[in-house]
């Protein structure tokens, strides 16, 4: 039994491990792509984009062509949350999930 939980805990750690990771890759990405597609630099994954005045409707609308263009996926406005797109941090988040729900043998919440 404790072998169980010591497997469960290795897995477990390694997969939150692995999705910190990738979560950080894309945040240093999607910096990448402000400074270079979108010619503005970012200061701290953590900055509001919105209130300190980096995004708006304009670069808003550019900014999530530009996501969707680099990492794969469509987005449908239903499923548009401002506060995914606030901070780099929150961006790079919502990038990693879209990516998880399109693995193979994931099962999408829409059907």
């Amino acid at each position: 039994m404790a072998s169980r939980t010591t497997a469960c805990s290795t897995t477990c750690w390694r997969r939150s491990t692995y999705r910190m990771t990738d979560v950080r890759e894309l945040e240093t990405r999607i910096a990448r792509l402000f400074a270079e597609r979108l010619e503005v630099e970012v200061p701290s994954p953590d900055l509001d984009l919105f209130e300190a005045g980096v995004v708006d409707s304009l670069m808003f609308v550019k900014l999530l062509a530009t996501l969707e263009e680099q990492f794969g996926f469509r987005l449908a406005f239903e499923e548009l949350e401002i506060d995914d797109f606030r901070t780099v941090r929150h961006m790079a988040r919502f990038v990693a999930a879209k990516r998880r729900s399109a693995e193979p043998g994931r099962v999408s919440a829409s059907g």
